[in-house]
Order: structure tokens, then sequence, then C-alpha cells
């Protein structure tokens, strides 16, 4: 049985990137669906709200701790989650994957120049990668063409770009009637695969700030640092009021 705590309500997978990707073979040879989840502060507060996003964050099969507050809730509360898992680094991971085991894949999302360029960077990095087909996030195309477009390109691995909460509950409604066995919601990956966006220094990343790079860097993402100290405050008392669960 897997290590998860919760935090707000919403069971998070104690686990590391390596660990995580160690079962994505299994998955695939079995056809077993994995919905990989990236959890931050900003989701679960979403959640609370929303009971679509909160019942797809308690649908996904790996919840990974994507955030620095969620490190921090769980250390200040006894918890055993020590390190982020970047959704980006997930997604990447997933694509070495494809390639080494001749796995196709599909992107949806973003826009279309940006998921144009991804899927170009994509075959550029990841030579033979199969890459099934892809569809901007702005298409005119109904949610039963698309689903339909994607299981006719037979895409073993599907990666939703379309935004929070829009990426989770298109997920939480057609996931079920995909043929697709790895899901992820990867928000702005497809952004920076494509060149658009840099992603923060090392030294960043290695100092868990990348959430703070990325909110200064632009502007339409620093209510994200207004939101930290609201989660922090929210999933403490929470912790305390749920302390013997």
């Amino acid at each position: 049985m897997k290590n998860t705590e919760k935090i707000l309500g919403i069971p998070v997978d104690v686990i590391e990137l390596d660990a995580m990707m160690e079962e994505v073979p299994n998955y695939l040879r079995k056809s077993k669906k994995m919905l990989l989840t990236s959890i931050n502060p900003q989701i679960l507060l979403m959640a609370k709200k929303d009971k679509e996003v909160q019942e797809y964050l308690l649908t996904s099969t790996h919840p990974f701790p994507d955030g620095i507050g969620i490190i921090k809730v769980s250390k200040w509360t006894g918890g055993a989650i020590k390190h982020r898992v970047a959704g980006i680094d997930v997604m990447m991971e997933l694509l070495k994957i494809a390639t080494r085991l001749e796995q196709s894949v599909f992107l949806f999302g973003a826009h279309p120049d940006i998921v144009r360029k991804a899927v170009e960077n994509i075959k550029n990095d990841y030579k033979g990668i199969k890459i099934a087909g892809y569809i901007d996030g702005y298409t005119t195309k109904t949610d039963a063409e698309i689903v339909q477009i994607i299981n006719e390109s037979q895409a073993k691995i599907l990666f939703v770009a379309l935004g929070s909460p829009r990426q989770e509950k298109w997920l939480l409604k057609h996931y079920n009637q995909l043929n697709s066995v790895i899901f992820q919601n990867v928000g702005g990956s497809f952004d920076v695969l494509s060149g658009e966006v840099k992603r923060a220094p090392q030294w960043v990343i290695q100092l868990n700030l990348e959430w703070l790079y990325r909110s200064l860097s632009n502007p339409k993402r620093f209510h994200r640092i207004l939101q930290l100290p609201v989660f922090v405050v929210e999933a403490l008392f929470w912790k305390i009021r749920h302390r013997d669960e």
C-alpha cells in the first residue's frame, strides 16, 4: 500500500520522481490507467470551492507534491513529504519512457503556436519518439470530436495543458472515455518545451524557489504569491482539526 498524507483533505503521495516513474512501464504493460496530478497550494485551495476539482484530485491515482507550500506544511505537521516533484520533470521523464518503450504520445492544449513548437522540439530532443498527434487548446472541435481523435491516434500517453481548473475538469469528464493509459495535467509545460518560457536556473530550482521565479517573471502568476500564506494557514488549521485521522 502506497504512503500518502492528507493536506486540506486531499491525499498527497509521499513519493519521489524516480520511484513514481518506475511504476509507469507496469501500468503500460497492463493497460491500467495512471492519472498523474500535480498537487500545489493553488489547486488545493481551488478544490475547497470547486467540487469537480476536488473529485478530480480524489480520483487521481498519483497525486504528487508539486509545490514548496506542500513540502513546508508536511514538515511543520510532522509529515513525510520531503521533496518537490515538478510537473515539467514528470512530463520530461514520461517522454523518455515513451521513447525507450516505443509508446506514442498526444499533446492537447495551449496556444496553436505553442503546442506546434513544443511538438517540434520534442521530436528534436527525443529522437525516435512517436507523436501520435496534437490539438491546441483554442480548437473549435467538440469534446466528443477531441476524444475520438485521441482514441483514433492510439496514443498511450496523453498530456493535457488547458490551465487550471479547465484541464482537471476536462480529464475528470473524459479520461474514462479515452483509450490512453497514462494521463498528466501539465499546466504550462508546453510553454517551456516550446522554448517560449524559460525554466528557472538550476540553483533556483534546487533552493525550491522556482515558483517565486515564475511568479516574478510573469505578472499574471503574481497572485500565486499572495495565495501561499492563505494556503499555509488553512492547511495548518485543517491539520489541527484532523490530527487524529
